[in-house]
């Protein structure tokens, strides 16, 4: 059985993934993994909260054997790469 982190990384997994943060299960659709600059990038929907159909958060992923760690993008410079990379790749424009 793969952990959330091997579900992002593979390309041929899109299960929705589940991460924890301070006990509150935050469960998220995959919609694209993208590698940028020796980076892998995760583009996810929130399946909780408020967020609506087309709301996306992209995360980098840190990661080794024993650990791994998620950080937000929030630059708008980096973004910006990402989801042209993301179209390039034939993903939605909406």
């Amino acid at each position: 059985m793969q952990t959330e982190i091997e579900k992002l990384l593979d390309d041929n997994n899109k299960d929705n993934v589940v991460f924890y943060n301070n006990n509150q299960k935050l469960e998220f659709e995959q919609i694209a993994l993208i590698p940028m600059d020796g980076v892998s990038y995760v583009i996810l929907h929130p399946l909780f909260g408020d967020y609506g159909d087309d709301d996306v958060i992209v995360y980098s992923v840190k990661y080794n054997d024993r650990e791994y760690e998620l950080l937000e993008i929030t630059n708008e410079e980096t973004l910006s790469k990402i989801e042209e990379i993301y179209l390039d790749m034939g993903g939605r424009d909406d």
